[in-house]
């Protein structure tokens, strides 16, 4: 009886580890990014090893894993290096295993199987294909010591036709303000160029072919970027209405660029701030979490801890802030909502705090007021948002710069909320920050004809 038993034993064993040895594959998309990895196992428990490939990078020598654990049901793994976890089961056919993937807050279902995958593509209708029915002309700007990469297009047989500068938000992005496997900046010069408006775009500090090092720009550094795509505008183009749009953060950089040049003949704030830096974070807080799913009490306890930090950041000597950062997780770490405390520790909180908020750039958009810069700005400005923008959220900011221009500038503005839209003015359905690479749309056609016809009216 007992041979018999140890029998069955053996014979379930070795049919668990010959299920999982071997080599499993997987394609998904996350944040408009398409992946493919490989998974090579090599027994279970405290024998088993587990190397990770990535078959489309080359010469990528498959990787150990030095957190894995691996069951007859269950896998599990940490890439550390790349802050990736996985938390798979095996399927009860064993031809596949299916699990949860997650890095940097975001998290997405993954299932690998024994077959090779093919690499997802990505659909993306509205990006411009050539032959182009427009000038296309590649620029090196300077600004200082500094160059600018940047390209302008411009409409053919077409005199004196406006022209707009483009002024990405935050984060080092190229001049087609690429995010999550869209090219929106992209998009709207086409549209506009196609339309009778010349457009400008240019690549962020240390992207693309601009230099300077972007992690110790502050506002006034981004500023002084859009100016010097202005200014080089004006010398060429001294009959045309020269006009700047920014986007979330990029409408901050062109607030202040207009109340340094001297004639700016037109403002776009996009999706941007109305009131100031810090409510927009401390508000984005609540709503991101809340919108990815995350329970209201966590969302809630996010935004708190935003408003208490950011506080302390603007009261704070530069120099004392990370002793600030670290006495407050110290008091409050029991009080951090235990689905949190099981992603980081009390250290990883403590570092994450003060990279993202002991800087330059930080310190500034945390004291940003739009209102010092409406008040000073005469030209026109139109002011576009989505409604289910969770970034700067809409009504409040909208509210803010109907009461904010100024006398003269009033006179020809105009404030649009466009219905179902999200911050990168894309119709959404979750309208998560998530689902922006899920969606085939890059901009809103309504958000596009919006913008030429309030452009070519002036």
């Amino acid at each position: 009886m007992k041979t018999h038993f140890l029998f069955i034993f053996l014979a379930f064993a070795n049919w668990s580890f010959s299920q999982i040895t071997g080599v499993w594959h997987t394609s998904f998309t996350v944040a408009g990014t398409n992946n493919r990895m490989d998974l090579y196992i090599d027994g279970i428990g405290r024998d088993g090893t587990l190397k990770i490939g990535l078959p489309d990078i080359a010469e990528f020598e498959p990787k150990l894993m030095e957190n894995a654990t691996i069951t007859k049901e269950t896998l599990e793994f940490s890439w550390e290096t790349l802050a990736l976890k996985y938390k798979g089961k095996y399927s009860s056919k064993g031809d596949s295993i299916y699990g949860i993937m997650s890095q940097s807050g975001l998290e997405w279902d993954v299932t690998f199987k024994r077959e090779e995958q093919v690499l997802n593509k990505t659909i993306r209708p509205q990006e411009p294909k050539a032959p182009f029915d427009y000038t296309v002309e590649e620029l090196i700007i300077t600004n200082g010591k500094f160059n600018i990469g940047a390209t302008l297009t411009t409409p053919k047989n077409v005199k004196n036709f406006p022209i707009v500068v483009l002024a990405s938000g935050s984060g080092p992005q190229n001049r087609d303000c690429e995010i999550m496997g869209h090219k929106p900046f992209w998009v709207i010069a086409d549209y506009l160029t196609k339309n009778g408006i010349g457009v400008l775009r240019f690549d962020d500090r240390g992207t693309g072919k601009s230099t300077a090092d972007y992690s110790k720009a502050n506002l006034e550094d981004f500023s002084s970027d859009v100016e010097a795509c202005y200014k080089f505008l004006r010398k060429k183009y001294k009959k045309n209405k020269i006009g700047l749009a920014g986007h979330s953060e990029g409408g901050m950089h062109t607030l202040i660029a207009t109340t340094q040049l001297k004639k700016v003949d037109f403002l776009i704030q996009l999706a941007a701030v109305g009131t100031n830096g810090r409510d927009v974070l401390v508000e984005q807080q609540y709503l991101i979490p809340l919108k990815n799913g995350q329970a209201e009490e966590l969302a809630k306890w996010n935004s708190a801890t935003y408003d208490t930090l950011t506080k302390l950041l603007i009261q704070t000597p530069k120099g004392d802030f990370a002793n600030q950062v670290i006495a407050f997780v110290e008091r409050n770490f029991e009080s951090i909502p235990s689905e949190l405390k099981e992603k980081a520790t009390k250290q990883e909180f403590i570092n994450g705090y003060i990279s993202f908020l002991d800087n330059t750039w930080a310190r500034g958009f945390m004291q940003f007021e739009s209102s010092k810069y409406l008040q000073k700005i005469t030209c026109p400005i139109l002011v576009i948002n989505g409604s289910e923008d969770i970034q700067v959220p809409p009504l409040k900011n909208q509210e803010a710069f109907r009461n904010q221009f100024s006398e003269k500038s009033k006179l020809k503005s105009k404030v649009v909320l466009f219905p179902g839209l999200n911050h990168l003015f894309q119709t959404c359905k979750k309208c998560s920050i998530l689902e922006y690479g899920d969606l085939e749309e890059t901009v809103s056609p309504k958000v596009l004809a919006e913008m030429t016809s309030w452009i070519k009216g002036l």
